[in-house]
């Protein structure tokens, strides 16, 4: 007779799972100051960091704009001042950029968030809100819709008509402190469903080049046939 294996009891999942920070891949960090005396307060000092194990928006605009919905801005009344750096693994904690300092009638803004338009607007219209009816806006649950797309008026591929290709690329470079560079560089190859003339000319000269200097008769023939399908024409055979 077969020995049965051993049976235990298993305790159901039903918790939420925890947020475990990721202090080395975050792209900001930020400090709360917790207002002593306040009910809810157990500790003077509280800081975190905007990246867990998971995902985290490649869009540094869109992802700031998360992280002050959720958690940073449901915490103003329990808190002197909330600051918010760009996390920087090579520095140490007092050489970070800060970005935002929060306060519980104002807010300042530094470096490229000052000449942000997008999370400007938001903050005034948030305190204008919050000083007006002294009641918290609403804010978004930060684990759903964590992938949704969110409209950035700079990034709008339909405002851009870019003469040349160096000219696309100088406009994404300019905006890699702003929006990053893994954002930009996916900005860069969506907008060849926009202008896909751009990249057509840097291909047809490649393809040029290939016919005039491939050591073999099927790699012209190939580059030839690449080219005739650009130009709307049938193939036709090297001689």
């Amino acid at each position: 007779m077969m020995n049965q294996p051993a049976t235990y009891a298993r305790r159901p999942n039903t918790g939420s799972p925890k947020f475990e920070a990721d202090p080395i891949g975050s792209t900001y960090r930020w400090e709360l100051y917790l207002t002593p005396g306040h009910p809810l307060n157990k500790v003077g000092l509280m800081d975190g960091y905007s990246k867990g194990m998971g995902f985290e928006n490649p869009n540094k605009v869109v992802l700031l704009h998360r992280k002050l919905m959720n958690p940073l801005l449901p915490y103003l009344t329990r808190c002197d001042a909330i600051l918010v750096f760009e996390n920087n693994k090579a520095l140490p904690k007092e050489y970070h950029k800060k970005l935002i300092e929060l306060r519980s009638n104002d807010f300042k803004t530094f470096d490229w968030v000052q000449k942000d338009t997008f999370l400007n607007q938001f903050l005034n219209a948030y305190y204008t809100e919050f000083i007006q009816t002294g009641t918290m806006p609403p804010v978004e649950d930060r684990r759903k819709n964590v992938r949704k797309a969110e409209y950035m008026a700079e990034l709008d591929h339909s405002k851009y008509t870019f003469k040349t290709l160096e000219e696309l690329t100088q406009f994404c470079q300019s905006r890699y402190e702003k929006y990053s560079a893994t954002c930009m560089n996916d900005w860069f190859a969506k907008h060849a469903d926009f202008q896909p003339e751009l990249f057509n000319a840097d291909i047809e000269n490649a393809l040029i080049h290939q016919v005039h200097s491939s050591p073999t008769q099927e790699g012209a023939q190939l580059a030839i046939d690449q080219l005739n399908k650009m130009y709307g024409r049938h193939p036709s055979s090297r001689k």
